[in-house]
Protein backbone atom coordinates (compact mmCIF):
# COMPACT_ATOMS: atom_id res chain seq x y z
CA UNK A 1 0.00 0.00 0.00
CA UNK A 2 1.68 3.48 -1.07
CA UNK A 3 2.06 6.14 1.08
CA UNK A 4 -0.88 8.10 -0.28
CA UNK A 5 -3.67 4.79 0.16
CA UNK A 6 -2.08 4.58 4.18
CA UNK A 7 -2.70 8.29 4.95
CA UNK A 8 -6.23 8.05 3.52
CA UNK A 9 -7.42 4.63 5.79
CA UNK A 10 -5.43 6.52 8.98
CA UNK A 11 -7.71 9.46 8.18
CA UNK A 12 -10.60 7.79 7.75
CA UNK A 13 -9.98 5.50 10.12
CA UNK A 14 -9.91 8.81 12.82
CA UNK A 15 -12.88 9.97 11.75
CA UNK A 16 -14.88 6.99 12.19
CA UNK A 17 -13.46 6.51 15.75
CA UNK A 18 -14.14 10.43 16.71
CA UNK A 19 -17.68 9.43 15.28
CA UNK A 20 -18.55 6.77 17.50
CA UNK A 21 -16.88 8.85 20.30
CA UNK A 22 -19.70 11.02 19.94
CA UNK A 23 -22.58 8.69 19.29
CA UNK A 24 -21.20 7.06 22.18
CA UNK A 25 -21.14 10.88 24.46
CA UNK A 26 -24.05 11.77 22.88
CA UNK A 27 -26.21 8.24 23.34
CA UNK A 28 -24.96 7.72 26.77
CA UNK A 29 -27.43 7.79 29.93
CA UNK A 30 -27.00 6.76 33.74
CA UNK A 31 -30.19 5.24 36.00
CA UNK A 32 -30.32 4.62 39.71
CA UNK A 33 -29.74 1.36 40.40
CA UNK A 34 -31.53 1.39 43.25
CA UNK A 35 -28.82 0.45 45.61
CA UNK A 36 -27.48 4.23 45.71
CA UNK A 37 -25.32 3.41 42.80
CA UNK A 38 -26.18 4.25 38.73
CA UNK A 39 -26.21 2.21 35.79
CA UNK A 40 -24.16 3.56 32.65
CA UNK A 41 -25.56 2.46 29.53
CA UNK A 42 -26.63 3.21 26.05
CA UNK A 43 -29.03 6.30 25.46
CA UNK A 44 -31.31 4.29 23.28
CA UNK A 45 -33.98 7.36 23.28
CA UNK A 46 -31.72 9.66 22.76
CA UNK A 47 -30.26 7.33 19.54
CA UNK A 48 -33.31 5.85 18.56
CA UNK A 49 -36.43 7.04 20.77
CA UNK A 50 -38.91 9.81 20.25
CA UNK A 51 -38.81 13.36 21.71
CA UNK A 52 -42.65 13.56 22.78
CA UNK A 53 -42.46 17.21 24.18
CA UNK A 54 -40.05 19.83 25.53
CA UNK A 55 -40.37 22.39 28.44
CA UNK A 56 -38.06 25.15 29.75
CA UNK A 57 -36.91 25.31 33.23
CA UNK A 58 -36.50 28.75 35.56
CA UNK A 59 -32.67 28.91 34.45
CA UNK A 60 -33.18 28.06 30.55
CA UNK A 61 -32.06 24.65 30.67
CA UNK A 62 -34.54 22.60 28.21
CA UNK A 63 -35.99 18.97 28.96
CA UNK A 64 -37.25 16.54 27.48
CA UNK A 65 -39.90 13.67 27.87
CA UNK A 66 -38.73 10.63 25.22
CA UNK A 67 -39.90 7.40 24.47
CA UNK A 68 -37.21 4.48 23.51
CA UNK A 69 -37.82 2.12 21.00
CA UNK A 70 -38.53 -0.72 23.96
CA UNK A 71 -41.79 1.67 24.92
CA UNK A 72 -40.13 3.43 28.25
CA UNK A 73 -40.39 6.51 28.98
CA UNK A 74 -37.60 9.26 30.95
CA UNK A 75 -36.97 12.73 31.16
CA UNK A 76 -33.60 14.47 30.00
CA UNK A 77 -31.98 17.75 30.52
CA UNK A 78 -29.91 19.45 27.91
CA UNK A 79 -25.99 19.10 28.86
CA UNK A 80 -27.25 15.92 31.81
CA UNK A 81 -25.90 12.58 31.38
CA UNK A 82 -28.43 11.21 33.67
CA UNK A 83 -31.77 10.94 33.46
CA UNK A 84 -35.33 10.43 35.03
CA UNK A 85 -36.71 7.45 34.49
CA UNK A 86 -40.65 7.05 34.49
CA UNK A 87 -40.65 3.25 34.82
CA UNK A 88 -44.13 1.87 35.29
CA UNK A 89 -45.60 4.46 32.84
CA UNK A 90 -47.15 2.63 29.95
CA UNK A 91 -48.15 6.71 28.45
CA UNK A 92 -46.74 9.65 29.71
CA UNK A 93 -47.79 13.53 28.61
CA UNK A 94 -46.45 16.97 30.61
CA UNK A 95 -49.52 18.26 31.87
CA UNK A 96 -48.66 21.04 33.44
CA UNK A 97 -45.08 23.56 33.64
CA UNK A 98 -44.71 25.59 36.48
CA UNK A 99 -42.25 28.25 38.02
CA UNK A 100 -42.81 27.81 42.04
CA UNK A 101 -40.13 29.87 44.75
CA UNK A 102 -36.89 28.87 43.64
CA UNK A 103 -37.97 25.60 41.16
CA UNK A 104 -39.93 24.63 38.25
CA UNK A 105 -42.23 22.11 38.66
CA UNK A 106 -43.25 19.80 36.29
CA UNK A 107 -46.21 17.54 36.33
CA UNK A 108 -46.14 14.57 34.19
CA UNK A 109 -49.70 12.60 34.00
CA UNK A 110 -48.81 9.09 33.36
CA UNK A 111 -51.14 6.02 32.79
CA UNK A 112 -49.80 2.82 34.69
CA UNK A 113 -51.15 -0.99 34.07
CA UNK A 114 -54.63 -1.11 36.44
CA UNK A 115 -54.32 3.19 36.68
CA UNK A 116 -55.75 4.97 34.20
CA UNK A 117 -54.15 8.39 36.31
CA UNK A 118 -51.06 8.57 37.67
CA UNK A 119 -49.09 11.89 38.38
CA UNK A 120 -45.34 12.37 38.52
CA UNK A 121 -44.28 15.88 40.36
CA UNK A 122 -41.16 16.93 39.57
CA UNK A 123 -39.62 19.95 41.02
CA UNK A 124 -36.29 20.70 39.39
CA UNK A 125 -33.78 23.18 40.25
CA UNK A 126 -30.37 23.32 38.20
CA UNK A 127 -29.03 19.51 37.92
CA UNK A 128 -31.23 18.51 40.94
CA UNK A 129 -34.51 16.81 40.85
CA UNK A 130 -37.24 15.86 43.80
CA UNK A 131 -39.70 13.56 42.65
CA UNK A 132 -42.93 12.50 44.13
CA UNK A 133 -45.78 9.69 42.46
CA UNK A 134 -49.28 10.34 43.52
CA UNK A 135 -52.88 9.96 42.53
CA UNK A 136 -56.17 8.29 42.98
CA UNK A 137 -55.85 6.34 39.66
CA UNK A 138 -59.39 7.34 38.52
CA UNK A 139 -58.98 11.72 38.41
CA UNK A 140 -57.25 14.30 36.98
CA UNK A 141 -56.69 16.55 39.60
CA UNK A 142 -57.19 20.54 39.55
CA UNK A 143 -54.01 22.25 39.76
CA UNK A 144 -53.92 26.20 40.90
CA UNK A 145 -50.53 28.29 41.62
CA UNK A 146 -50.66 30.58 44.37
CA UNK A 147 -51.43 34.37 43.80
CA UNK A 148 -47.52 35.08 45.19
CA UNK A 149 -46.01 32.36 43.14
CA UNK A 150 -44.43 30.47 46.13
CA UNK A 151 -46.97 27.25 46.67
CA UNK A 152 -49.12 25.17 44.31
CA UNK A 153 -52.36 22.84 44.74
CA UNK A 154 -52.81 19.35 43.66
CA UNK A 155 -56.53 19.12 44.06
CA UNK A 156 -58.20 15.53 43.82
CA UNK A 157 -61.72 15.01 44.45
CA UNK A 158 -62.27 13.06 47.47
CA UNK A 159 -66.11 12.68 48.37
CA UNK A 160 -67.73 15.77 50.22
CA UNK A 161 -63.96 16.96 50.49
CA UNK A 162 -60.82 17.65 48.83
CA UNK A 163 -57.79 15.45 48.82
CA UNK A 164 -55.10 18.46 48.97
CA UNK A 165 -51.34 18.00 47.63
CA UNK A 166 -49.51 21.49 48.25
CA UNK A 167 -46.26 22.24 46.95
CA UNK A 168 -44.04 24.61 48.48
CA UNK A 169 -40.31 25.31 49.14
CA UNK A 170 -39.36 21.81 48.15
CA UNK A 171 -41.54 19.92 49.89
CA UNK A 172 -44.90 18.35 49.31
CA UNK A 173 -47.86 18.40 51.98
CA UNK A 174 -50.56 16.01 52.15
CA UNK A 175 -53.84 17.10 54.03
CA UNK A 176 -57.59 17.04 53.34
CA UNK A 177 -59.81 20.84 53.10
CA UNK A 178 -63.47 21.09 52.41
CA UNK A 179 -64.84 21.58 49.18
CA UNK A 180 -64.78 25.19 48.01
CA UNK A 181 -68.46 26.88 47.18
CA UNK A 182 -69.81 26.33 43.73
CA UNK A 183 -67.26 23.17 43.13
CA UNK A 184 -68.91 19.39 42.06
CA UNK A 185 -66.66 17.11 43.13
CA UNK A 186 -69.06 14.63 41.31
CA UNK A 187 -68.17 16.05 37.72
CA UNK A 188 -66.46 13.99 35.49
CA UNK A 189 -63.93 15.28 34.52
CA UNK A 190 -62.95 16.86 37.29
CA UNK A 191 -60.30 19.13 35.61
CA UNK A 192 -59.29 19.39 31.80
CA UNK A 193 -56.17 18.28 29.99
CA UNK A 194 -54.01 21.57 31.46
CA UNK A 195 -55.85 19.89 34.86
CA UNK A 196 -57.67 22.93 35.14
CA UNK A 197 -61.25 22.93 36.36
CA UNK A 198 -63.58 21.98 33.82
CA UNK A 199 -66.51 24.26 32.96
CA UNK A 200 -68.93 22.21 34.54
CA UNK A 201 -66.83 21.74 37.52
CA UNK A 202 -66.64 25.48 38.50
CA UNK A 203 -70.18 26.77 38.98
CA UNK A 204 -70.19 30.58 39.69
CA UNK A 205 -72.29 31.52 42.95
CA UNK A 206 -74.87 34.57 42.20
CA UNK A 207 -75.70 36.65 44.84
CA UNK A 208 -78.41 35.06 46.96
CA UNK A 209 -78.06 31.61 46.37
CA UNK A 210 -76.44 29.64 48.75
CA UNK A 211 -75.44 25.95 48.63
CA UNK A 212 -78.48 25.56 46.05
CA UNK A 213 -81.02 27.46 47.90
CA UNK A 214 -82.10 30.87 46.36
CA UNK A 215 -82.67 33.45 49.48
CA UNK A 216 -85.30 36.10 47.74
CA UNK A 217 -85.08 39.96 47.99
CA UNK A 218 -87.52 41.66 50.75
CA UNK A 219 -90.28 42.41 48.98
CA UNK A 220 -90.78 46.37 47.85
CA UNK A 221 -93.39 48.03 49.96
CA UNK A 222 -95.40 51.43 48.90
CA UNK A 223 -93.79 54.55 50.75
CA UNK A 224 -95.89 55.71 53.34
CA UNK A 225 -96.68 59.45 53.81
CA UNK A 226 -95.86 61.00 57.11
CA UNK A 227 -98.69 62.04 59.31
CA UNK A 228 -100.00 65.39 59.62
CA UNK A 229 -98.63 67.30 62.67
CA UNK A 230 -101.37 68.48 64.76
CA UNK A 231 -101.29 71.15 68.18
CA UNK A 232 -101.41 68.75 70.50
CA UNK A 233 -98.40 66.90 68.61
CA UNK A 234 -96.50 70.39 68.33
CA UNK A 235 -96.86 71.24 71.76
CA UNK A 236 -95.16 67.37 72.83
CA UNK A 237 -92.55 67.84 70.58
CA UNK A 238 -91.54 71.38 72.11
CA UNK A 239 -92.22 69.79 75.68
CA UNK A 240 -89.48 67.08 74.43
CA UNK A 241 -86.91 69.34 72.46
CA UNK A 242 -85.44 70.61 75.66
CA UNK A 243 -83.81 67.46 77.43
CA UNK A 244 -83.33 66.06 74.19
CA UNK A 245 -81.01 69.08 73.79
CA UNK A 246 -79.36 68.33 77.35
CA UNK A 247 -78.40 65.11 76.03
CA UNK A 248 -77.34 66.23 73.43
CA UNK A 249 -74.47 68.43 75.31
CA UNK A 250 -73.54 65.49 77.48
CA UNK A 251 -70.15 63.36 76.54
CA UNK A 252 -71.13 60.76 74.32
CA UNK A 253 -70.39 57.31 75.77
CA UNK A 254 -67.14 55.65 75.06
CA UNK A 255 -67.24 52.37 72.37
CA UNK A 256 -66.81 49.22 73.09
CA UNK A 257 -62.93 47.85 72.44
CA UNK A 258 -64.24 44.81 69.05
CA UNK A 259 -63.43 41.64 69.11
CA UNK A 260 -60.09 40.89 68.16
CA UNK A 261 -60.38 38.82 64.07
CA UNK A 262 -60.27 35.19 63.91
CA UNK A 263 -57.31 33.28 64.13
CA UNK A 264 -56.67 32.18 60.63
CA UNK A 265 -57.60 27.87 60.11
CA UNK A 266 -54.92 25.47 60.89
CA UNK A 267 -54.92 22.48 59.43
CA UNK A 268 -52.81 19.53 59.60
CA UNK A 269 -50.79 17.91 56.74
CA UNK A 270 -48.20 15.31 56.26
CA UNK A 271 -45.05 15.53 54.26
CA UNK A 272 -44.43 13.31 51.40
CA UNK A 273 -40.83 12.52 51.27
CA UNK A 274 -39.25 13.17 47.72
CA UNK A 275 -37.02 10.97 45.53
CA UNK A 276 -33.95 13.02 45.12
CA UNK A 277 -32.26 12.74 41.96
CA UNK A 278 -28.57 14.67 41.08
CA UNK A 279 -27.93 14.69 37.43
CA UNK A 280 -24.38 15.64 37.60
CA UNK A 281 -24.15 11.88 39.44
Amino acid sequence: MNTTKKFACAHWRKLATGIAAGLLLTGCAMQPNGRGGVLMGLDTAELFGTPLSTFKLRDGTEGTLRKDPQGKFSIKLSQAFRVVPLANAITARVARVENVGERTVVIVETQERGCAYRYEVLAFQGTDVLQWTIGNCKDRPRVELAADGKSLNIDFPNYNRLSRQIYTDSRLLNTSVPVPPGVDTRMVPFADDALRGTAAAIVSTPIGEVAGRVIPAPPASAPVAAPKATTRSTATARRQETPAKAASSLPAPRMATPAPAAAPMIFQAEEIKPVVIDLRK
